[in-house]
């Protein structure tokens, strides 16, 4: 691998001449003050607290999955692009109308959303501070300062930050090259790619050495709940166990097994059940480290399933592990105004509403009923006795089409349909020909007959006096994720254990609907049962919080039927009048391609022209 000298090597300081730096660190000449070196901004405080906020930047923020004003232009890996690339929702605005990585054909000089550059970019500006920070202690009351406390604390933050920068590329890429410090421009910038086992071997070791440095308990002051702590380093240990035992990264990838680095190295292992012991263990420290009273389940003090599906997003709360707090304006759902995603959900027929994210057929079928049962036979479970497609029932004094009648709350919490009255304004929305709503612009309409409706806050609206926004964290990981990643390495270990179905009970019973094995007791100790419905709980319960583009990828069910990625996508007829539109229909917008190869992204073209080590992922050129 090697680092990009052309481009912005001045957030690197790879170039360590005075204007460089300056430039960096955003400083004039007069307040740069004789900056001529990369060591002299580590002797002022106020210029090595820049560069600890700088290292800090890559903190996913997985509110935007819209190009926006707000962010410079571009949704980027470090974002939420990742619900537009699955089977999950179609974008009709700004992410190239639903993430054009696939929509057509992808080489390694087109795939887009890419982490390579931006992450190692990061990961050295980590390794210059570790190396060249100190505590800074200057004479005089008012004097800048940066004492043994704080500098303690930068410095913890940054180790954790590179372990997990790491463990992003690894999400990613798989196997990659481990940067664990600076490297001069002297030096043989040309990095090769490490083998799986080596990359989770050096994130969780250095995970390991983070997590008794970090705040041992969740933080409390808004100021610094961004920051990570003991929590959110058994979070990313947790995953990171995950992925290295689930197929993808061990043993099931048979084009990747066979792949070998320029020296004949394999990069990616066999199959090696003993993994899931390991994935077992880190993901069972996080849950008990939640159940010691670090963290739960957020249940609204009403009891009502409904009120805790929809205020779970609304505002900072005990199951967030890890979140981002941005300030009002920053957020990609701060509200009502700009590039935001609120507009981009609201409908058209709602003041400045452009709503054009529509839920894909496919998730809005996988919901369960309201008594907790599929619509279609899954093998685990039957068939619901309540559901139809034909014929319309009363919801909330409206007739409204059976297909969307008697859902759990999750499904109401997710999607807006025809028929559904709009929170603020209380009017009937609907999608057919010769309303409001209809097909129109692409940008400003459903392109599907559904509206993405999970983290909206049913108070903005941009009518005259209305909210015009309400900020809400963007949670990076919350505990329900991982009751389910328990579950889900615990029945690859102990499929008896009755802690695999009672973790995923858990957050069934939060949802409103009935424990699985009452719904079919034979579930209880099959693998094969409780695999499945671990995954189908987890497709339902993160749905568009950007990890079923992973997950079915980790699980190699991408080319799966009910989880495939690629081919038709279906919603309602939007070239239907009020009776013709109530009909499964392809939209041809929603059409994607899945290759192979994307089970894994390539590494940049651009990375792969400069170097003579790396080697490409399976099936990329």
């Amino acid at each position: 691998m090697k680092f990009n000298t052309n481009k912005i090597m001045l957030v690197l300081c790879l170039l360590v001449c005075l204007s460089s730096c300056k430039k960096y660190l955003n400083v004039s000449d007069e307040l740069a003050g004789g900056l001529t070196s990369v060591d002299q901004v580590f002797d002022n405080p106020d210029y090595a607290k820049r560069w600890y906020a700088d290292v800090m930047s890559g903190v996913p923020d997985y509110t935007k999955f819209i190009v926006a004003s707000y962010d410079g232009g571009g949704v980027n890996g470090l974002n939420n692009p990742w619900t537009c690339m699955s089977d999950e929702i179609d974008v009709r605005y700004g992410l190239a109308f639903t993430g054009d990585n696939v929509t057509s054909p992808r080489n390694s000089s087109n795939m887009k959303f890419q982490r390579w550059t931006m992450l190692y970019q990061l990961i050295r500006q980590a390794n210059i501070f570790l190396e060249k920070a100190k505590p800074i202690i200057n004479a005089g009351t008012n004097a800048a300062q940066l004492d043994q406390v704080e500098f303690d604390r930068l410095k913890t933050n940054v180790l954790f930050m590179r372990a997990y920068y790491h463990y992003l590329l690894f999400e990613e890429y798989g196997p990659i090259p481990i940067v664990s410090r600076s490297y001069s421009t002297t030096e043989d910038l040309d990095l090769p790619r490490n083998s799986v086992d080596e990359v989770v071997k050096f994130i969780n070791d250095e995970l390991d050495k983070v997590i008794p440095l970090l705040p041992q308990s969740p933080i409390t002051d808004d100021n610094f709940k961004a920051n990570p702590t003991k929590g959110v380093a058994l979070a990313v240990k947790a995953k990171l166990w995950m992925y290295a035992a689930s197929p993808l990264l061990n043993g099931g990838f048979t084009e990747a097994v066979a792949l070998t680095d320029k020296t004949g190295k394999k990069l990616f292992p066999v199959a090696d059940v003993t993994k899931w012991q390991k994935a077992l263990v880190a993901t069972k420290a996080i849950v008990d480290y939640a159940n010691a009273g670090n963290y739960q389940l957020y249940v609204d003090p009403s009891n009502d399933p409904n009120q805790s599906v929809y205020k779970l997003f609304q505002t900072y709360n005990n199951e967030i592990i890890w979140a981002r707090i941005d300030a009002f304006g920053q957020s990609g759902w701060g509200g009502m105004y700009g590039d935001r995603a609120d507009p981009r959900i609201t409908p058209k027929s709602e003041p400045q509403g452009l709503g054009s994210t529509g839920v894909l057929q496919e998730l809005v079928d996988d919901f369960y009923m309201k008594d907790g049962l599929p619509i279609n036979n899954t093998g685990f479970l039957t068939k619901s006795p309540l559901y139809s497609e034909t014929g319309f029932s009363d919801y909330n004094g409206v007739q409204v089409y059976n297909m969307w009648i008697n859902r759990e709350p999750r499904f109401y919490n997710t999607v807006f349909f025809a028929g559904r009255k709009w929170h603020v304004s209380n009017k009937i929305t609907y999608f057919h020909k010769g309303t409001p709503n209809e097909k129109g612009i692409p940008a400003q309409t459903s392109p599907n007959g559904y509206l993405l409706y999970k983290r909206n806050n049913r108070t903005v609206s941009n009518a005259s006096g209305g909210v015009q926004g309400v900020t809400r964290p963007s949670i990076i990981f919350r505990l329900a994720e991982f009751y389910l990643l328990y579950a889900e390495a615990l029945n690859e270990v102990d499929p008896a254990n009755p802690d695999v179905l009672k973790y995923v009970n858990l957050v069934r019973t939060r949802a409103g609907i009935p424990n699985l094995q009452v719904l079919n007791p034979s579930i209880a100790g099959n693998k094969d049962l409780q695999r499945s419905a671990i995954q189908r709980e987890s497709r339902i319960e993160l749905a568009t919080e950007g990890q079923r583009f992973f997950d079915v990828r980790r699980w190699l069910i991408a080319e799966t039927p009910g989880s495939k990625q690629g081919g038709d996508f279906y919603g309602m007829n939007m070239d239907g009048d009020v009776n013709t539109f109530y009909t499964r229909t392809i939209i041809p917008s929603s059409t994607r391609v899945f290759e192979r190869k994307q089970y894994l992204f390539p590494i940049p073209f651009s990375e792969m022209q400069k170097s003579k080590v790396l080697v490409q992922n399976p099936g990329w050129n």
